[in-house]
Parts: structure tokens; sequence; C-alpha cells
């Protein structure tokens, strides 16, 4: 795997499960109502995953549990610790996917990656797994043999922090949907950052939900975005869609890219910094 993509195919893993650790990151999206509007996808991993695959659980796992914010990103020890007990030490080549969209996987890819650890994406997800007619199990992950922890590197520099996006000195992108980016009149905490452009994450993706380089060469494009360029920093709601334009960015050569952790979650923690909206 020394190509720089950060991508496989189901072709290539299907050819190499037993070389590589995978990790299911699935989360569960609620309807809102009855339920929250996310949850841990365990229920559903258990239910059907590809074989072999260990779940990785977003919520415990690979998030702070101290930050009152969801999602945000862990400590060194806690990501080497929770990496043995998966199995994976050094050299262990892992690959991420989940249920949904990608981006959730595509958070755990940026997660890994800022501590050193070069995961790779399975593009489509399982969606395209179960396409291609590719075997599923069910059950809990399968018990994993001990294993040393990882060493693991805390690339901060990935990271942007509230006063940085505050001071609006650079290039932000928000990875929302972009009526998200618009926001609606008619609530005041909607829309986006004041100064940042629209580079939806769900437009990287082609109908089947595969990665789209043409498209997001043209999407990055018009943001202002190129190699070489001034170095975004990408945010939406909870720094998950944001990862997903990373990758998405990273497929087409443009890796000098920061994530405001934060994001929306944080920026309107605090009802006196501003929300600007697009008026059409």
């Amino acid at each position: 795997m020394s190509a720089p993509t950060a991508l496989v195919d189901v072709a290539w893993l299907a050819e190499n499960t037993a070389s590589v650790v995978i990790l299911d990151a699935s989360i569960r999206r609620g309807d809102g109502e009855e339920e929250p509007a996310f949850s841990s996808g365990r229920t559903d991993f258990e239910a059907d995953h590809i074989q072999g695959a260990r779940f990785a659980d977003l919520f415990t796992e690979f998030s702070d549990p101290d930050d009152p914010l969801p999602f945000m990103r862990p400590s060194a020890r806690q990501v080497a610790d929770t990496l043995a007990r998966h199995g994976i030490t050094d050299g262990t080549e892992v690959v991420v996917y989940d249920r949904l969209n990608g981006a959730w996987a595509a958070r755990l890819w940026w997660v890994l990656r800022s501590f050193g650890i070069g995961a790779r994406v399975l593009d489509g997800g399982l969606t395209a797994w179960t396409s291609a007619g590719l075997p599923t199990e069910s059950g809990p992950s399968r018990p994993v043999s001990p294993v040393t922890a990882p060493a693991v590197q805390d690339h901060s520099d990935l990271v942007a922090h509230l006063d940085e996006v505050a001071a609006a000195t650079g290039l932000l992108v928000c990875g929302l949907r972009r009526e998200e980016f618009d926001g609606d009149p008619a609530d005041p905490l909607s829309g986006h950052i004041p100064g940042s452009v629209s580079l939806p994450y769900a437009q990287t993706l082609d109908a089947a939900g595969r990665h789209d380089a043409a498209g997001t060469r043209k999407l990055a494009a018009e943001a202002g975005i190129g190699v070489g360029g001034p170095a975004p920093i990408l945010y939406c709601g909870g720094a998950v869609n944001a990862a997903g334009v990373a990758l998405a960015l990273h497929e087409i050569g443009i890796t000098d890219v920061r994530i405001y952790d934060g994001s929306l979650s944080e920026w309107r923690s605090n009802p006196e910094r501003p929300l600007a909206q697009t008026v059409s």
C-alpha cells in the first residue's frame, strides 16, 4: 500500500482482508425525534459487517470522553491503547469504513492520521462491499490477541482552534450541505462562520457514494483551494463532514489542511459569536 491515495476499493480489500485490520466506524443516525440524532453504531455492526471487521466506537473509543462537545479528538494515550485492543500495533495496515456516506470513516481516518497512523478508507464503504456481492457476517467483533500498543505521534498541527478561527486570518471552509451553509432567516443559530466559503462534503461523492476526484477539483477551485495555495481550515457541525472534505482534498493532492475540531458545536456555544447567512 505504497500509493499516495488514502482510499482502497472493494477489489483490493477482498484480496487483502487477511493482511489488514478492518475497522467499522459506523454511527447510527436517528430520526431526531424519538431517538438522538447520532448514537453508537454497535447494534448495526453486530447485525451485519464485513467479515473479520472490528467495531470502532467513535463515541467512546476515538473521542475525548471528558470533552462536553461530541466527537472531539482524544489523547495520544487513549488512541494507542484503543488501537492495541483492536490488535493494531506498529506496522499494522488499517482500513476503515462505515455504512453511511463515508464521513464517519473519514473522521476516524483523520483522527488516526493526526496521531501518525496511516489508515486507509474503503471507497464507497459497506454499500460498495455488499453491492459487489462480497461476504458479511453478524455478531460482535472477533476476539483479538494482545499486542503492543503502536507508537503514536501527536500531530497537533493538523488541528485548528477557536482563537485562530475567530481571528479570521486564513481560508475557512465549511463542509456542510449548501442549504445548511446558507442558513435559515427564521433560525438565528443557522448559517456559517463569517468569512468562510462553502465546499459541501456530499458533493465530493458520486451517485454511488464513491469519491469523485473531478468533482472535488471543481469544488476546490471554486472555493479558492489549490495545491501550494493557502492552507484551508475546515469545519462543519462537529468536525465529521470536515474530515470527509479533508479526505477528498487529500485525494486530489491537497494535504496541507487543518480541521477546526470544535466546529459549529463550539462556535455556537457562545451566542455572542456571529453567524452569517447567505441572502438569496
